[in-house]
């Protein structure tokens, strides 16, 4: 089963068919409401332009559009960017989506005030590199998922400022109906020179 998941995520349309046949799942294996962290993350914030990384069916980019924010996300499925824009319509909100991988979307530079990533995969020291050009000054990261190991995600992250990081046992968004599990969560802010 590993050399299966390994070479479908190897080839671009593996990636692709793979998240499709999640999406697309008559008994979706994730929540629906947006992730409880960024709900709190954006609290009192100014609304600007949000990137959200790995959007899949749109649940955090369809609330930021309903809180007044300027969204853009991407994934890989056009099956999860369909049902985006269809969570989106019935909201009454428009989103920006793209099909893309992450090694193919052009983040920009200093455009961006928030870019969230949840339950995409763990994001690493170029990530965090990436993550900060693509920034506008003040502008934040948040990031949730399964843990890394020694404290593998603070060092990614040491040039921001840490605003809030937890290492909990959780229930997960993705898989909630699992028991609990560590569940890692940043909230990273690139500061103002």
């Amino acid at each position: 089963m590993d050399l299966v998941f390994s070479l479908s995520f190897s080839r671009p349309e593996g990636v692709k068919l793979f998240w499709n046949k999640i999406y697309g799942g008559k008994n979706p294996i994730f929540v629906q409401t947006p992730t409880g962290l960024l709900v709190s993350a954006i609290e009192g914030r100014h609304r600007g332009k949000a990137l959200d990384v790995g959007m899949g069916q749109g649940r955090n980019s369809v609330f930021l559009a309903m809180a007044g924010w300027d969204v853009t996300g991407f994934d890989p499925s056009d099956e999860g960017i369909r049902i985006a824009q269809e969570n989106a319509s019935k909201s009454g909100v428009k989103i920006h989506t793209v099909v893309a991988r992450d090694e193919d979307f052009d983040y920009g530079k200093a455009q961006w005030d928030l870019i969230v990533m949840t339950y995409v995969r763990r994001p690493n020291e170029a990530d965090a590199e990436k993550f900060w050009s693509a920034l506008k000054p003040g502008g934040i990261v948040v990031y949730e998922n399964g843990p890394t190991d020694n404290n593998g995600l603070l060092r990614a992250f040491l040039r921001y400022r840490i605003v809030r990081y937890e290492n909990v046992e959780a229930n997960a968004d993705w898989n909630p109906d699992q028991q609990k599990t560590r569940v890692e969560r940043l909230i990273a802010e690139k500061e103002v020179p």
